[in-house]
This record gives structure tokens, sequence and C-alpha cells, in this order.
């Protein structure tokens, strides 16, 4: 074993240690989500994790259902959906079926050798009388042999080659569904959850910039109320593209429920994200929309946005909060603005 691996084993036994000190200190189980649990809390694998861990062991009011409730807080996005677990048995029963092709390979490949190694000690020990016909018979007849379960594994192996590639095209196909909204296209809820827990430990990891856009269409009710639902639906696409137009590949766009939108941008400072968050209000702004149905003229639409910026040591439920804030801000000055999560920065409304 080379010397990281003895050094990674170590870490492991250590912490294994520590995680059932920990859990029998605390009245919990050894159960194995409760050991995901504690292995990246003692193996500092997550921040904001390890903060809320420490925050409820220390007020004493960590308990079983709370455990629960973490574990699918932070790692129920790195499962996959119900639906991929049928392709998974597919893809074992195709990776299996190559083991099995390539263990009999081996076995003919030893049973070879030996007919080579027999036809070799006949060569050495011949006399005038030896066979030889007989000899380069049974070498042909070996030959042969190997070359039909050579040609055999190269069919099953490309033929699973292909099979594994549909498959894998298949369960991406079932995890972007399961991570897309329907209606509008862009990422769901369960994406949101699953990136930005992703992008806040990077940053605090990296201490590169991270900033948060919340974004509300502004009296979506009143639209719902005068031109129905399904004019509304079209209202929500229509924010939902103009978020998308403005967002670079590295942003991921999501609703974040109802008429509610999200834009997570790494790698992003909070002035930029505000200036892109203004880019974007104009945008809706100066567009008229008409109804599809009838081509009525259904006026503006506005929207009311927030912005915040990931600090050292932020939970997601922080930095989520400052920008809802700065959203109410925006909503509470009149619609239609920008508001930044410093409450002495003040919202840029329309010009």
């Amino acid at each position: 074993m080379s010397a990281p691996a003895k050094a990674k084993q170590k870490d492991n036994q250590k912490h294994a240690k520590t995680i059932i000190s920990m859990l029998a200190d605390l009245g919990l189980e050894t159960t194995p989500n409760n050991y995901q649990l504690f292995y990246s809390f003692v193996a500092d694998k997550n921040p904001s994790l390890a903060k809320e861990l420490r925050s409820l062991i220390a007020d004493k009011s960590l308990d079983q259902d709370m455990c629960d409730k973490l574990h699918k807080k932070y790692f129920c996005g790195v499962d996959m959906v119900d639906q991929t677990l049928q392709t998974g048995g597919k893809f074992s029963e195709e990776i299996n079926a190559v083991l099995r092709m390539l263990a009999a390979a081996e076995r003919n490949a030893v049973e070879y050798e030996k007919t080579l190694s027999g036809a070799t000690d006949i060569l050495e020990h011949a006399s005038g009388d030896t066979p030889l016909k007989d000899m380069v018979d049974t070498l042909l007849a070996a030959t042969t042999k190997m070359n039909e379960h050579t040609a055999d594994l190269e069919r099953k192996l490309n033929q699973t080659t292909a099979e594994v590639n549909t498959l894998r095209e298949n369960l991406e196909k079932v995890r972007t569904e399961a991570m897309t909204d329907a209606l509008t296209g862009i990422a769901n809820r369960k994406r949101f959850d699953e990136y930005i827990l992703q992008q806040c430990n990077s940053a605090e990891h990296s201490n590169e910039n991270l900033s948060l856009i919340l974004c509300d269409i502004d009296h979506f009710k009143r639209f719902n109320d005068t031109w129905g639902h399904q004019t509304g639906d079209q209202i929500i696409r229509f924010v939902a593209s103009c978020l998308q137009r403005y967002a670079s590949k590295a942003h991921l766009v999501a609703r974040y429920g109802g008429e509610e939108f999200a834009v997570i941008m790494p790698d992003t400072d909070e002035k930029t994200a505000f200036d892109l968050a203004d880019n974007i209000r104009a945008s809706v702004e100066s567009k008229k929309l008409l109804r599809k149905s009838t081509n009525e003229d259904m006026g503006t639409v506005t929207i009311s946005l927030g912005v915040a910026q990931y600090e050292s040591n932020d939970s997601i439920e922080e930095l989520i909060e400052r920008a809802d804030e700065a959203l109410y801000r925006s909503k509470h000055a009149g619609r239609n603005k920008v508001s930044l999560s410093s409450t002495e920065k003040a919202g840029r409304s329309a010009a």
C-alpha cells in the first residue's frame, strides 16, 4: 500500500473512532445515515452542515428526528432519483456480464498456454517417430478455439459498450428531467438546492465570490385574476427567458417557487450581480406582452429583485435570507427595483 493510501486509511480509522464515540455520547444509533452525516462533520467536508451541527450539539437539541432532517437536506441531492434505480440495475448486469466474459477468456488463455507448453515439450523430446501432423493439428485446434473465444469477447465488449452508452444517456436524461421545471425548462427547486450547496462549499474553501439573485414578478396575482392561469404561465415563461438571456453558462437560473426565480452566480461579486439584475429588470419592463389567445395588450410586466453575496461561514439559509430581505425592500420601496442585501445601499429603480 502506498504512503498516501496508508495515511488515508489511518485518517478513516481515526474518524470512525471519533464518530462512534460522538454518536454514543449523543445517544444516537450508528446507522449508515448517521455515520455519513457525522463523517462529513468530523472530516470537515461541508462547512454549512458543520456549523448547523455544532449549534444543535451546543444547544443539546440534536435528536434522531433532526439527524434525519439534516441527512435529507444535505445528502438527498447526492442520491439518484427513484426512476434511475432500474437503469442502475441494468448497468450492473452489463458490467457483470463483461466480468464473466473476461474470466472465461482468462481460463481459455491458461488452457491455450498449457497446450502450447505441451507442444513445446513434445518438440524438445521429439524422436524420429513423433507424429508431427498430430501435434500440428492440436496446435491449430487450440489456436482456432482461442481465436473464437477472443472474437466472442470482442463482440460482447462492443455490444456492452453500446448498451452502456445508451443506458448512460438514459440515466442523464432522467436526471435532467428530474432537475428541470416542466413549465419553463429552467432548473427546478431541487436543482437549485443541490447547486447552491455545491457553490457555498466551493466558495468557503476557495474564498471566491458567490452571489445570489432572488426575483419575484410584481402583482402576479392580479395578472392571474384578470387574464387567467394560462396567461399567468405565459408570463412566468417570459420572465424565465429574460433571466436566461442575461445569465452566463456558469450561472444557474432556477424557478424558486410559484412566480419566484433565483440566479446562483459563482465567481461573481455583489456589484456585478447587481448590474446583471438591473439589466434583467430593465429587459422585462421594456417588453409589451400580448395575450396569445386574443392578441390583447396586457401591458407591462415588472419584477423586483434582491441581491446578496456569500460571506465566510454563511449557511445556505443565511445567504438566501439576506437575498430575500433585499427583495422585500425592493417591493416595499415601490417594486420594479433591485436592492442589495447591504441595508445601507439603496435599491435602484426604473429609469
